[in-house]
This record gives C-alpha cells, structure tokens and sequence, in this order.
C-alpha cells in the first residue's frame, strides 16, 4: 500500500462508489483488514451497506458524526474506507489526520460540489490532503430529442436536482438523498439552477 489518503470525487451516477468497493476488494483480497464507515442518513440501499448503482455492495458501519469512527474502529483495521464523506462535519478532516497518524491508510468517497455547483461540505480540504485523486466523470442526461441517444451526453461534472420535474431552486436545501428519481448528472453547459447568484467582480 503506498497511498496514506486517497480520495475519489466526481458528481452522481460517476461511480464513485463503485471505485471504493474496488480498492476495498483489493486490499481485502491481498490479506489487509477494511473497516468501512458511511453516514448514518444515507438508507437509500439499507442502513448498513454501501452500494454502487452498478450493483456492488459492502457491509458498513453507519455513523451520526466523525468521531464515531475512532470510538467504532477495529483494532486491527488497515485501511478505513469512508462513503459519502461530504456528509460529514468538518471534524472529519482531524479524525482522517489522526488515522493516518496511527498508520492507517484512508480512502474516501464523494461529491466534490453540491446541486448548486458549490463546494460541498469538507471536501476541499479532504482532497487538498489526498495523496492521489480519482475523478471520475458520468454522462450528461439532459434530454436531447434530436440526438439519437435523446441526450446530451457530454462528460458530466454536476450534479442536477430535479423537483417535481423541474431544475431545484438555488436557496433550496443542499442535503436531500434520494436516486435518479430526484438527481441526474449534467455537463456544466447543461448545469441549471435557478436563482443562484451570479459572480460579483469588483
């Protein structure tokens, strides 16, 4: 294992979760202990597992708060993989600090920017502590009848909030879980959100 944290950011439906199960596969199948962690909000597939929307799944501890990680950590875990870290207070970055202090490896997961198209949460500090980035990207579903595929399908880097078929509001609240049937990943051309502020240059 040469990585201390490594960090995979990319907006829904990239497969972000889908990398993590990966990496905990491999460092279980060369004999290392995983213990992996998730917010205790996210019951989208159950309380406790992660799930990729591929389909892959892994047992999980869920957790209210980033210090229940240390109080819940197994003795003899190798690397600590965390799902949906963006969740998480910004006590999250002493609690990954002080892992990779006692030696143990971090991974982690999650958005990198909110429906807004904002910095969500920790993560810029997470990521600017990170050995290595994974940043995956998904492919822009707004709809475009005359492409053969219906959609835009350009790289996406956004996340789009749909409410009641529409774009979400920009003073709507930035935690809400939920799957396809309130989310799509966008292209930043095809990025909507109505009422957010447009950039002041003094």
């Amino acid at each position: 294992m040469t990585e201390n944290l490594k960090g995979i950011s990319g907006s829904m439906f990239a497969g972000k979760t889908e990398l993590l199960l990966k990496e905990i596969s491999r460092t279980e199948m060369a004999g290392y202990k995983v213990h992996v962690f998730k917010p205790s909000i996210d019951t989208r597939w159950g309380l406790y597992e992660i799930h990729s929307h591929s389909g892959g799944s892994h047992a999980a501890t869920p957790i209210n708060h980033p210090y229940e990680i240390i109080e819940q950590l197994e003795t003899d875990a190798d690397l600590v993989a965390i799902d949906e870290i963006q969740f998480f207070e910004p006590e999250i970055i002493d609690v990954v600090r002080f892992l990779l202090d006692q030696d143990i490896r971090v991974i982690f997961a999650g958005l990198a920017l909110d429906f807004r198209g904002e910095s969500f949460g920790s993560m810029p500090d997470l990521l600017a502590l990170c050995d290595e980035i994974e940043r995956p990207s998904a492919i822009c579903q707004y709809p475009i009848p005359e492409k053969k595929t219906g959609k835009c399908g350009a790289g996406a880097t956004r996340t789009q909030r749909i409410v009641n078929g529409q774009p979400a509001n920009y003073n709507d609240p930035i935690v809400l879980i939920g799957a396809s049937q309130e989310y799509e990943a966008r292209c930043p051309n095809h990025h909507e959100v109505p009422g957010k502020p447009k950039p002041k240059i003094k």
